[in-house]
């Protein structure tokens, strides 16, 4: 095979014996490019899997006739909970990339994309008390990987039409990713349709490689962008756990446990990759890795939980629990911002943005909340200093202080106005009846406290 326009020349026969399979690939690639107009887009997740395919497909691109180039796309996921050491790794790779094909001007780009603050992680999980994620309940996998992706290859096919996502599946990675490839139904151009998005089909151009021959690829070929690949070789030998392909569907098994997964995922029982970096000497993560384990155990606790779902039914009728009460989403969000403190203190980066903390507030202010309790947090431990607390346009308190007298203070009444929307939320809109029963035994017990404290008196 001919060498490449900027020097790059794949090893030959002489130098690996499975180096006729990579040069098939190659070639593939380029007579697919060749034979289609469509616009092609690499699944890239930071992986060895994914990093191998956009590095063939960068290379086949690099080594076409400036006349036969046409606009080619990446897409990473930036769920916004990432790993923060492998959140900062893809973002080195990424710019690496990205400032190679600029300087080079080469039609080559990675999109990232993130969840929207309605679908986001912490909004969902703190904001309205959804409960972390588990097998049955993957709320995260659409709202943070699905959904962003689908959205960004949407414009891209309605500027272009049509558009071919190149994954980094190979059957010989596991048994469940095996059966899903051989599942697909391919047309005569070896490309199968993706339900989910529209006007997109997908090819997978290591589907029979070999993991030895993914690592040997890698190993012997430098990539064109200055970033080379040592970093990740030691990231693979830093941690157990799979890799985490790039999710387009529900059908895929979740990232957690994987090396480029999600710190804050409770999918699985045990974060083994996390735990392979911490005993690998990378200590701050601890923090990281208790926080994780605590929101796990949290949702097992039916006190933590409400007795009603956020659309009103009951749990006892449709089963599991509700979601996290007010007090425990305050109580996760104190815990969240005082491990971002120690994690910073050990060289670490925001685990939360400010937009994400103004998110929660937001919705805390529908719920529960008169105080501005997610900025009273936040600006406890230093954060959002210049954010002016507004007055509650529920809780007067003027008004409180003037029908307040001798026997109720304001304060008192504020509290009660404050546990009583808490019960009304607490036990759902179908849940009148209890919620009334709750809201008299607390108006009950203030003024029997005062009763009894006028009698000491």
């Amino acid at each position: 095979m001919e060498a490449f326009d900027n020097g790059f020349s794949p090893i030959s026969n002489s130098q690996n014996p499975k180096s006729s399979h990579i040069c098939s690939t190659l070639e593939s690639l380029k007579s697919k490019f060749l034979a289609s107009k469509r616009t092609w887009v690499v699944a890239f997740s930071g992986g060895k899997d994914s990093t191998c395919v956009l590095q063939l497909v960068y290379e086949m691109l690099v080594s076409l006739p400036q006349s036969q180039r046409r606009q080619t796309y990446a897409i990473a996921s930036n769920t916004l909970v990432e790993a923060p050491h492998i959140d900062r790794f893809l973002k080195e790779v990424i710019d690496s990339i990205n400032t190679h094909a600029k300087e080079n001007k080469i039609p080559f780009e990675i999109l990232q994309v993130s969840p929207t603050l309605k679908d986001d992680f912490w909004v969902n999980l703190i904001g309205k008390g959804y409960p972390s994620p588990t097998r049955t309940f993957r709320w995260c996998t659409d709202r943070l990987k699905i959904t962003p992706a689908k959205a960004e290859i949407a414009k891209i096919t309605q500027k272009y039409g049509s558009a071919l996502l190149i994954l980094g599946s190979r059957k010989a990675e596991s048994s469940n990713r095996k059966k899903s490839i051989e599942k697909r139904i391919l047309n005569e151009e070896g490309y199968s349709q993706h339900h989910d998005f529209p006007n997109t089909l997908t090819f997978s151009p290591i589907a029979e490689w070999s993991t030895d021959e993914v690592w040997a690829y890698l190993s012997t070929h430098k990539p064109l962008w200055e970033k080379d690949h040592s970093e990740l070789f030691s990231l693979y030998a830093k941690a157990s756990g799979e890799e985490c392909q790039f999710i387009t569907d529900l059908s895929q098994s979740s990232c957690g446990g994987s090396r480029f997964g999600c710190w804050v995922c409770t999918v699985v029982n045990e974060d083994k990759s996390m735990q392979g970096f911490i005993e690998s000497g990378e200590e701050n993560l601890k923090a990281l890795n208790a926080f994780r384990n605590y929101i796990k155990d949290l949702r097992e606790d039916c006190n933590a939980r409400a007795d009603y779902k956020r659309d009103g039914k009951a749990v006892y009728k449709v089963g599991g629990l509700g979601p996290f009460l007010s007090h425990i989403r305050i109580e996760i969000l104190s815990k969240l911002l005082q491990v971002e403190r120690e994690f910073m203190q050990n060289g670490g980066s925001w685990l939360i943005s400010d937009a994400q903390i103004d998110a929660i507030q937001k919705q805390w202010s529908k719920d529960f909340d008169f105080e501005n309790k997610a900025i009273q947090l936040a600006q406890e431990v230093g954060r959002m200093k210049d954010e002016n607390l507004e007055k509650s346009k529920v809780l007067h308190k003027e008004l409180l202080a003037e029908v307040a007298n001798d026997e109720v203070d304001s304060k008192e009444l504020e509290n009660l106005i404050g546990t009583c929307i808490d019960i009304y939320n607490t036990t759902g809109s179908r849940g009148k009846n209890n919620a009334s029963n709750k809201i008299k035994e607390e108006i009950k017990k203030l003024v029997e406290d005062k009763t009894s404290k006028q009698r000491e008196a």
